[in-house]
C-alpha cells in the first residue's frame, strides 16, 4: 500500500527527501483501508514502512 497524499503534493511542490504531513483525506483513507481489512479478516503479521513521516503516518493511521 502506498502512502496517502501530502501536503506538498497538494502545493504541486516536489517531495523527494522532505517530510510533508498527510492531508486529513489521506489520513481518513488509511482508517478506511483498516476498515476493509478488520471486516475481510486480513491479519497481517507484520507491516513495515519507510522512515518517511508519510509512509509511518500512514501505517500508524
Amino acid at each position: 500500500m502506498r502512502h496517502g497524499k501530502t501536503f506538498f503534493n497538494q502545493m504541486k511542490k516536489i517531495q523527494g527527501w522532505c517530510d510533508s504531513p498527510l492531508t486529513e483525506n489521506s489520513v481518513e483513507q488509511a482508517r478506511i483501508a483498516e476498515g476493509y481489512f478488520k471486516k475481510q479478516n486480513i491479519e497481517l503479521d507484520a507491516a513495515y514502512s519507510s522512515t518517511s513521516e508519510r509512509a509511518c503516518d500512514t501505517l500508524w493511521n
